[in-house]
């Protein structure tokens, strides 16, 4: 399988197609350099919101059992095993995700209706 030609490049000089040549690789070095910063800042982003998320999470357990404030590492742990065990909290769990998923489902439904209809409020 043979290459065409490109004429925009057939009436440069050789000192021309190394200028371009190294001018290219430079932009090609400063793209991969911006998505590799890109990267970084959305590791940092979903780092930050997962601490968000634990602490909004422990904050509502201790506020849901306040003895809880009281126990060693180890025993927390163990509390949340048995909790983890219960097929009453599993079922909870589940119900209430569920739910939550139904109701992200219909927010999404209404805001394409919203949006067909050409309503932006």
């Amino acid at each position: 399988m043979s290459r065409a030609k490109n004429p925009k490049y057939e009436s440069m000089s050789l000192e021309e197609l190394k200028a371009n040549m190294e001018k290219s690789r430079q932009e090609l070095e400063a793209a991969i350099h911006n998505k590799n910063i890109l990267e970084q800042r959305k590791k940092l982003v979903e780092r930050r919101e997962r601490s968000h998320r634990l602490i909004v999470k422990g904050a509502e357990f201790e506020k849901a059992f306040p003895l809880s404030r009281d126990l060693e590492q180890e025993e927390f742990q163990e509390v949340m095993n048995q909790m983890r065990n219960s097929s009453y909290n599993k079922s909870v769990v589940r119900q209430n995700y569920i739910a939550s998923s139904q109701k992200d489902r219909q927010e999404i439904a209404e805001a394409v209706k919203k949006t067909e209809k050409g309503d932006d409020s």
